[in-house]
C-alpha cells in the first residue's frame, strides 16, 4: 500500500475505496486507484488472496464461469454463491420494480438470440474488481471494461423504449449498482 494508506485505520481505507466504488456508480468514472489499497481493504472484508498459481490465473480470465475457481479461492465458495444469490433474489428484483422493466440478458451473435442471463454484468463488476485487487488485471484494463459497462447500463435505463436496444459485448451493470454491491460486500467485514 502507498505510505499514505498503510499506516492509516482500516475504517479510513474503508471509505476512500467507498468513494471511489461510489463514482463508478453514480458517474461511471473509474479513477484512478492504488489495487494494494483496494486488495487491503478487500481483505478487511474476507477476501483471502494466498491462492495458487491456477487460482491466480484463472482470475484472469473473461467469463464469470472461467472466473469462478479464482472466485472461489479468494472468497470462498459459500461467498461468491451467496453473492449471486443476492443479486437474484434481492437487488435484480427489487431494481426491475423500481424501474419498471426487465433488465436486459446477454446476446449470442453465434445463434442470434438473447440468453435469460441478467446478473452477467454485477458478476463481471465483482470478479473483475477482485482481479483488478489481485495484480491480475491491469488498471488500463479494469477501467476500460468497468467503465464501458456502467455507460451500457446507463443507455440501457435511460433510452427510448420505442428504439432498438444494441446489445454490448461487455455486459453492463445498471446505473448505482456498484455502491449497491459495496454496501453489500461489505456487510461481510471480518
Amino acid at each position: 500500500m502507498p505510505d499514505e494508506f498503510s499506516e492509516r485505520p482500516f475504517e479510513e481505507r474503508l471509505a476512500v475505496v467507498e468513494s471511489w466504488v461510489k463514482k463508478i456508480g453514480e458517474e461511471g468514472i473509474v479513477e484512478d486507484i492504488d489495487p494494494q489499497l483496494v486488495k487491503g481493504v478487500l481483505e478487511g472484508l474476507g477476501a483471502n488472496f494466498e491462492i495458487s498459481e491456477e487460482e491466480r490465473l484463472s482470475l484472469r480470465k473473461y467469463s464469470n464461469l472461467n472466473r469462478r475457481l479464482g472466485m472461489d479461492a479468494v472468497w470462498g465458495t459459500d461467498q461468491a454463491n451467496e453473492y449471486k444469490r443476492w443479486l437474484i433474489d434481492e437487488y435484480i428484483p427489487q431494481y426491475e420494480r423500481r424501474i419498471g422493466r426487465e433488465l436486459p440478458t446477454l446476446y449470442d451473435r453465434k445463434t442470434d438470440k438473447f440468453d435469460d442471463i441478467k446478473h452477467s454484468g454485477m458478476l463481471q463488476f465483482f470478479g473483475e474488481l477482485t482481479a483488478f485487487a489481485a495484480g491480475e488485471k491491469s488498471f488500463a484494463d479494469y477501467q476500460r471494461l468497468t467503465e464501458n459497462r456502467a455507460k451500457k447500463g446507463r443507455e440501457w435505463q435511460e433510452r427510448d423504449l420505442s428504439k432498438h436496444y444494441e446489445p454490448s459485448p461487455n455486459a453492463p451493470f445498471p446505473p448505482g449498482f456498484p455502491k449497491a454491491a459495496w454496501d453489500y460486500i461489505k456487510t461481510w467485514k471480518k
